[in-house]
């Protein structure tokens, strides 16, 4: 059981490194209330790269 929360959260982190490095890439580095992506959860960095990827497409 132990083992599975470790690729969880390693799975996580991985996903949430890749987030950051693409709005890193995108020019985004801070949100509006001036927290750090590094400070953000997964589903908050996921909901910034869907809003700037949609602006970005259209």
């Amino acid at each position: 059981m132990i083992m599975h929360r470790n690729l969880l959260r390693e799975a996580v982190e991985q996903r949430k490194d890749e987030l950051k490095n693409e709005l890193i890439r995108m020019g985004y580095f801070k949100t509006p209330d001036k927290r750090q992506l590094y400070e953000l959860t997964l589903s908050e960095l996921e909901e910034i790269y869907k809003m700037k990827r949609n602006k970005k497409i259209k």
